[in-house]
């Protein structure tokens, strides 16, 4: 995202309503992401959005020669469900 537009919740909604669809329309039951464990912001936005971090996945990810951790998160259906924030389709 452009410098400008972040910390402004856009991730967030963005996200939400991602999880909104899964849930709310897919007969999904489980959601997993991964994110260096070093991306603030982006681990921010997903523990924002419920979502529980399960663990690191050490070494997982190879970015410019690098490897780099990742932190691995979940949201389940109940615990969308458990969610009090206004659904995408509530906006």
């Amino acid at each position: 995202m452009a410098p400008g537009h972040r910390g402004q919740g856009h991730g967030t909604e963005a996200l939400d309503a991602l999880v909104d669809l899964a849930f709310g329309e897919l007969p999904l039951y489980r959601l997993t992401a991964e994110t260096h464990t070093g991306n603030v912001p982006a681990l921010t936005v997903l523990a924002g959005s419920g979502f529980v971090r399960e663990g690191v996945s050490r070494a997982a990810c190879l970015h410019r020669g690098r490897r780099h951790d990742l932190a691995v998160f979940s949201l389940l259906r109940p615990e969308w469900e458990a969610l009090t924030h206004p659904r995408a389709w509530d906006a």
